[in-house]
């Protein structure tokens, strides 16, 4: 029961992108283990305003 439930949370935050910035985490370290990593609320905001600029079609 306990996998299955970390299964479907695995997938709910791969689904709304929540676990976008956990990836981020992990591969600025593995590729730039000098640099300081952004914030949390910096990563959401540059990634907003890549969204924003860069728009996919969506249905409205």
């Amino acid at each position: 029961m306990r996998r299955a439930l970390a299964a479907v949370r695995w997938y709910l935050r791969e689904l709304t992108g929540e676990s976008q910035y956990d990836h981020y985490v992990d591969r600025h370290r593995r590729l730039h283990p000098d640099q300081p990593l952004l914030t949390r609320r910096e990563f959401e905001h540059r990634r907003t305003d890549r969204r924003d600029q860069n728009p996919t079609a969506s249905c409205c």
